[in-house]
């Protein structure tokens, strides 16, 4: 194997090693550090959560080690030219694919049964409807790109019991990030159209019925069929209580 691989190599371990070492320190803080047993008070240091969480610890420093030296190496930067490199090479065919694969995956397993339903809706609604209705392979690519990135740190989020912890403190702040990564989204989106008014006109059709959809769907099988919507959040508790105070 040629040395850059094996730099690429440590690149990718270290990156799974600081993963993987942080899930367990999080799922090791959730086993108790001292408790009360027959009445005897045990300490910390005779926790069973306690050696796992030494050993990741561990693992995560040795992930940190190896990071550092595949980014001196060049080991990280071999990776991300070598990624850049075939994604540059994908078709526009298949691009759209694998943006609507990310769309609906992302919609179903990810949004639906976490993030307020409103908000899954317009996320999905306003990310697909530029899948189709823009044909620049460039702009997909980035668009898909930005899209993906912002899936992966919900991922991470919702993993590794970041979400719970950050809704302890407010309960819709996993909601709240979810509308910061849509705004965002749109902003990054019209920078990158705002030169050409055929795709700006486009966003803005786009953006639109991403809204009404939601707008229309939500109160309708909320308040008149009575059917519980998948995630009720932020934006639906604001319905709730429009609806009461309007009743």
């Amino acid at each position: 194997m040629k040395k850059k691989e094996l730099r690429k190599a440590d690149f990718i371990t270290s990156v799974l090693l600081l993963l993987f070492s942080a899930w367990i320190i999080i799922e090791t803080l959730k086993m108790p550090m001292k408790d009360t047993f027959g009445g005897v008070q045990n300490v910390w240091y005779v926790s069973p959560a306690l050696f796992p969480l030494i050993i990741s610890i561990f693992i995560m420093i040795l992930g940190v080690v190896l990071l550092i030296h595949s980014i001196k190496t060049g080991g990280a930067k071999y990776f991300l030219d070598n990624f850049s490199i075939r994604y540059r090479d994908i078709s526009e065919k298949n691009i759209r694919f694998i943006s609507i694969l990310l769309a609906l995956l992302s919609f179903v397993y990810l949004n639906i049964p976490r993030i307020d339903f409103f908000i899954s809706i317009i996320l999905f609604l306003t990310f697909f409807i530029s899948v189709f209705y823009f044909d620049d392979k460039d702009l997909l690519k980035k668009l898909t790109l930005f899209y993906f990135t912002g899936s992966i740190i919900f991922i991470i989020l919702f993993a590794f019991g970041i979400s719970k912890v950050l809704n302890s403190y407010y309960k819709y702040s996993t909601d709240i990030l979810s509308l910061f990564f849509y705004i965002s989204y749109i902003i990054y989106n019209w920078i990158k159209v705002k030169n050409n008014y055929i795709y700006k006109k486009r966003l803005i059709v786009s953006l639109i019925t991403a809204l009404i959809v939601p707008l229309i769907l939500c109160p309708t099988f909320r308040y008149f069929l009575l059917v519980p919507l998948p995630k009720e959040g932020l934006i639906i508790q604001m319905m709730h209580n429009i609806y009461y105070f309007l009743k």
